[in-house]
């Protein structure tokens, strides 16, 4: 009959949450806390029936319990994130057009698949966004998927470009917050493992090649990495973040050394800090970027959108470079303030592994076409042209909203777990001013 009671109890309590996805986790959180409630009573010298009653009615009217549950989660929708991503998927078309029409080449071709792919990537994006992100958390689908996102990535590749391993590299970091919101156990070496995985998963990239690609994706991984080791593992947390760094600086020492050697990388480098060693190839490029004079790359800049800023300075001015700056800098502090409002470090870090990937291939674009960077474009999300990089920044940002929207239901695992049971005897001593207290627990029983 108490049982009964119970089952009412939620059942009214349910009826007042109209978010039908919080409804079921909320209700069996708040079961649990009624059942460890009575249990507790129970341990006090009440029958199971008495204990039990007196635990749900400390809970307090269902109905005013329901209504607080239903203010308190609600799917957060970030409307405005979404219209940007609509307003510049559209501009974005029109600055192609111009491009095409001015280059008289591939207008009715090139331009029109473009046109047919943004409102499949925009629907990728809603679908995206509307579904649940914490699946790859409920399951085992994280691993699964990273396992078979770097075979794919390397079978794709095969030592021919094939961009399969790029979008791959740039939606690894997701799996990999996720496995690593699994994971919050760990001392020392699970971090450094950790820091290793990052330089690891995306090494397809390499295959194909982009070192772009693989900075991008393993500076992400190793972000987030950094953000969870503020309060994630076990241990002080400079040595947690230090950990998570150092196979940074072995792995990109031990690479530059090894590219040094070959000497093309000094030779790229000499390049990249005096163009004018190289006028007739990468040098020139650089020269005619940074002077701003890009009347004798006409067919450089309109044969692809890989300059596109550089297009639009030529054509409207150099204040497009401040401006883009500026508002990089913009948007980068306003999503990651509302990051930091997540209320669960697990949203947190699904959330960084999603936007990083975005603001950090702004960065790159901007310093490439400014003329101050080693490493080629992967896109300017939303803007440039390319079926692929469409899709893959629309599922990023459809994964972040989903991540906002889902923020009142994402819950932090426990921070360790024990891997054998508890000892049968335990000794603690902790100071107390001049003198110390000790506690000698022993199991009876």
């Amino acid at each position: 009959m108490v049982r009964e009671a119970l089952a009412d109890y939620l059942t009214a309590v349910g009826a007042q949450i109209r978010w039908r996805r919080a409804r079921e986790p909320l209700l069996r959180e708040l079961s649990d806390h009624i059942t460890d409630q009575a249990a507790d009573y129970q341990a006090d010298g009440l029958e199971e029936a008495d204990a039990l009653e007196r635990a749900v009615a400390e809970m307090g009217d269902p109905e005013t319990v329901g209504r607080d549950l239903d203010r308190l989660h609600r799917p957060k929708n970030r409307w405005g994130l979404a219209l940007a991503v609509l307003l510049l998927a559209f501009a974005g078309l029109y600055l192609q057009f111009m491009i095409y029409q001015v280059n008289g080449q591939g207008v009715f071709d090139v331009y029109t698949r473009q046109a047919v792919w943004v409102p499949i990537a925009l629907a990728l994006l809603c679908g995206v966004w509307f579904s649940d992100c914490t699946f790859l958390l409920r399951r085992r689908w994280a691993a699964v998927l990273t396992v078979a996102a770097v075979a794919w990535a390397v079978l794709g590749t095969n030592g021919t470009y094939r961009p399969i391993a790029l979008y791959v590299a740039l939606l690894l970091p997701v799996l990999y917050a996720a496995l690593l919101c699994r994971r919050r156990d760990g001392g020392p070496v699970t971090v450094l493992l950790w820091g290793l995985a990052a330089w690891v998963l995306p090494l397809p990239t390499l295959l194909v090649p982009s070192a772009s690609a693989y900075l991008l994706s393993g500076s992400t991984m190793t972000l987030v990495l950094l953000a969870a080791g503020l309060a994630w593992f076990a241990g002080k947390r400079w040595k947690s973040l230090l950990l998570s760094l150092l196979p940074t600086f072995f792995y990109w020492g031990a690479l530059i050394l090894f590219r040094m050697m070959g000497g093309y990388s000094f030779q790229r480098l000499a390049v990249f800090l005096h163009p004018e060693l190289d006028p007739n190839g990468v040098g020139y490029l650089y020269l005619h970027l940074r002077q701003g004079t890009l009347a004798d790359l006409r067919e450089t800049v309109l044969s692809s959108t890989d300059l596109m800023l550089a297009f639009l300075a030529q054509w409207k001015g150099e204040w497009v470079f401040p401006l883009s700056a500026v508002l990089l800098a913009l948007v980068t502090l306003l999503l990651l303030r509302r990051v930091w409002k997540l209320r669960s470090r697990t949203g947190k870090l699904l959330a960084l592994s999603a936007l990083l990937p975005l603001l950090l291939q702004v960065g790159l674009y901007i310093l490439y076409n400014l003329g101050y960077s080693l490493f080629a474009p992967l896109s300017l999300p939303f803007l440039s042209y390319g079926a692929g990089y469409l899709l893959l920044n629309c599922l990023l940002v459809g994964f972040l909203l989903s991540v906002f929207r889902m923020d009142a239901l994402l819950r932090d695992g426990p921070a360790r777990t024990l891997s054998s049971p508890l000892p049968d005897q335990l000794d603690f001593h902790l100071p107390l001013g001049k003198g110390s207290l000790s506690i000698h627990f022993r199991r009876t029983s």
